[in-house]
């Protein structure tokens, strides 16, 4: 059959149910990663699926594809993306399909796919997998594979909190699960770490995402939420996207800490433990990191954006900590180095647990600038990446530096502004920070002007 391209993303496959992801296009997905997997002599694939309508019937068609190569199932049920990647450790299993779209709007779903490597495949990988899929020389096995269910929750759940233990202080906790796959679990998740006293919101998982879009990452969806933390006199807000994997925190003001600043809280608790340590962060976060990073004596540097690339850093450099401006946050100490938003809420609660400091005086001391949130501009999905090198290149002719390791970063005297292409979907993202006000305004009207040019 034929599948479209567009799907078949930078980390991951993802696109509109039912017009470019439905059944049929599942069971080849299924079809095909098996005859991969058989071929490199597995005999079992993981699989998980979040609370979206349309998981449901596609992980059926998806386990179709799947034991029609003769290959198992173990199916881990309703999930957070997070819990694949832990099943894939204390299973001993490698192969794994996570059925998500993770914080896209509630008509997406998609594929977070991990082979034999450490963790999801990307880039070339995708598109690898995707001609092979084109090809259809998928193994036809007379006897179908198996499906058995594993119920990983408890595991998961006691594995995080008899690692890390709270302090003496008792904090009064806001939750957010935006009625995504958290939901199933955040309750017993924070019994069991300790946490007497916390509120949740949008707990119910509901796939139609009824009261805010599942991505806490952008402020506008959070404004109730913010109120909320005020209201009941709360220590910090805790907020997670669609399928988990991401998490967001807010303080006892309800201001929020995007990724950025959420790292140089963890970072002042690790650089003790590991002085001088290699730190990496995306080309979205904030100067405030890097200037505080270099402040600790560690070595910052940036990177691209994307779990899969991050990640990737981490296992090539044995990095301790890293983290997103989006919320991905991965503690290769004392933990497996995937994101996971549940493990980095348990490490956060900690450091606050353990000091008589508000969540807001953990960031004492950094220097601030203006900043504006994510703004997404709707461009050709076919031609997005095209768009960003023509931008490019207009802005480095009229003289800026530009880190181009993903997108532009744009550097002014003043501040630096972003574009870059988003892998998720037909956008492009910008972003800008500066000294002022009238700067950040200045550097964002040029970024538009010329995406306006090109697109």
């Amino acid at each position: 059959m034929s599948i479209s391209k567009n799907i078949f993303r930078g980390y991951d496959i993802r696109g509109v149910y039912p017009t470019e992801i439905d059944e049929e296009v599942a069971k080849t997905i299924g079809k095909g990663f098996a005859t991969l997997m058989k071929q490199a002599g597995n005999s079992e694939i993981i699989v998980g699926r979040d609370v979206r309508l349309s998981s449901d019937t596609l992980f059926n068609a998806l386990v179709d594809g799947i034991t029609s190569t003769g290959m198992n199932v173990v199916s881990i049920g309703k999930c957070m993306t997070p819990m694949t990647y832990f099943a894939r450790e204390i299973l001993n299993i490698k192969p794994s399909i996570m059925i998500t779209a993770s914080h896209n709007p509630k008509e997406y779903n998609g594929f977070k796919i991990c082979g034999m490597g450490k963790d999801t495949i990307f880039g070339q990988e995708i598109q690898d997998l995707r001609i092979f899929i084109e090809k259809g020389e998928f193994i036809e096995s007379d006897e179908k594979g198996s499906v058995r269910e594993q119920d990983i929750k408890d595991i998961y759940i006691d594995y995080i909190t008899d690692r890390v233990k709270l302090g003496d202080r008792k904090l009064k906790v806001a939750v957010d699960c935006g009625n995504g796959a958290a939901g199933l679990f955040a309750r017993d998740f924070f019994k069991k770490l300790g946490i007497e006293e916390f509120l949740i919101e949008c707990e119910e998982p509901d796939g139609n995402f009824p009261i805010h879009h599942p991505d806490p990452s952008q402020e506008k969806n959070m404004l109730e939420f913010e109120k909320f933390i005020v209201e009941n006199k709360c220590d910090i807000g805790i907020s997670f996207d669609g399928d988990a994997d991401r998490i967001i925190c807010f303080d006892e003001n309800g201001k929020i800490l995007f990724g950025d600043e959420y790292m140089i809280v963890i970072w002042r608790d690790l650089i003790h433990k590991y002085p001088g340590a290699d730190a990496i962060l995306d080309v979205k976060c904030t100067q405030s990191l890097y200037e505080e990073l270099e402040k600790m004596g560690a070595k910052p540097r940036f990177v691209r954006v994307g779990s899969s690339f991050i990640k990737d850093e981490i296992r090539d450099y044995n990095l301790i900590f890293a983290g997103e401006y989006a919320g991905h946050i991965y503690f290769n100490d004392e933990y497996f180095g995937f994101d996971d938003s549940f493990y980095s809420a348990a490490r956060t609660l900690k450091i606050l647990s353990n000091t008589d400091k508000k969540m807001s005086e953990l960031l004492d001391g950094v220097k601030r600038y203006v900043g504006t949130p994510e703004k997404l501009v709707k461009v050709n999905d076919a031609t997005k990446f095209e768009t960003v090198e023509k931008c490019k290149n207009t802005l480095a002719e009229r003289g800026y530096k530009i880190i181009d390791i993903d997108g532009a970063r744009v550097v002014y005297d003043y501040g630096w502004g972003l574009v870059r292409a988003s892998n998720t979907g037909p956008n492009l993202t910008i972003k800008a920070e500066a000294d002022s006000k009238e700067n950040v305004e200045k550097i964002m009207k040029e970024i538009e002007d010329v995406i306006e040019m090109h697109k």
